[in-house]
Order: structure tokens, then C-alpha cells, then sequence
């Protein structure tokens, strides 16, 4: 019978760890989370580890190969209760696997969002986050004598 066990890697060392296992034959799986932000008025999407230094590895219980885990690159060793090793339910894993497939989180501002602007022509005047103006720049509706005017400014100047 096969379990998923949990397995503590070295710091940002998830994919190398996950690529070397891979390697050598054994399942191994750590959840990302796929995130949009801004970096320098930049809009970049990472992906980020869900839990940061640790990865699911898949083995028998009776002939797993546990000893070239943790003789892994990129592996701290086998998370523990005890004297035997933390299994993790199946179950979890697959609700992991289904949702982390179709995560996307966002930092950005979304359509209809109060944000302030904060750039040399205006100083912490409210606008409507519109849509964005490619990767540097988004459209805001900023209310100018009773009229709402769509302007262009860039991401940095946006205050969520």
C-alpha cells in the first residue's frame, strides 16, 4: 500500500528537490499558488510554493526507497510523530492537486475597486479601478468636476 508522506526540504529548494526525486522514480508533489502582483509598476505573475519548504512524496510502506529520500539534494528529511513518519490522507493530496490546477490570486486592483492616485498631477485623489493598459499602466475613471474621465496612469501610482 502506498501512503503520501510529508518531507521537509532546505529553503527554496521545493523544485530541486522535487526535480531529484522525480529522477530517481518517486511521485512527488508540492502545491503552488500561482499570484499576481506588481514589482516595480510591473504586473508579473509567480508561482509561489503553498507551504514554503516542504513537499508530499509518495512511497510503499514496506519497500519504499525512504533512505534515498532523505539522501535527496534539496531534502531536510522526513517530517515525524513520534518514531514514525507523518502520513498524509490520499484525499488531502487530491483536493490539493484539483485546487491548486485552477488558482490565481491576485493582489492587483479589480474592476470597480476604489484606489487612490498618488503621482506629481494628483496627490491621494479617489478613482474606480477600469481595466488594465498592458503591463506598466491601468485605466482609472477619475471624477472631474461632476464628470467621471477615464485616464491612464502608471501601476505605480496606484494606492489599493
Amino acid at each position: 500500500m502506498e501512503n503520501w508522506y510529508l518531507v521537509m526540504c532546505k529553503p527554496r529548494q521545493e523544485e530541486r528537490a522535487k526535480a531529484n526525486l522525480t529522477n530517481q522514480g518517486i511521485e512527488a508533489f508540492y502545491p503552488k499558488l500561482t499570484t499576481e502582483k506588481l514589482v516595480k509598476g510591473r504586473r508579473t505573475v509567480k508561482q509561489l510554493a503553498l507551504f514554503p519548504n516542504y513537499l508530499f512524496v509518495r512511497l510503499k510502506l514496506n519497500s519504499g526507497n525512504f533512505s534515498a529520500v532523505k539522501n535527496t539534494r534539496g531534502i531536510g528529511g522526513f517530517v515525524s510523530y513520534g518514531a514514525s513518519y507523518q502520513v498524509v490522507p490520499t484525499s488531502l493530496i487530491e483536493q490539493l492537486q484539483s485546487k491548486c490546477s485552477q488558482t490565481v490570486e491576485s493582489t492587483m486592483p479589480k474592476a470597480g475597486d476604489v484606489v487612490s492616485v498618488n503621482n506629481d498631477s494628483f496627490k491621494s485623489i479617489q478613482a474606480i479601478y477600469k481595466e488594465p493598459d498592458g503591463d506598466m499602466r491601468s485605466i482609472l475613471l477619475i471624477n472631474l468636476l461632476n464628470k467621471q474621465i477615464e485616464m491612464s496612469v502608471d501601476n505605480k501610482d496606484i494606492e489599493s
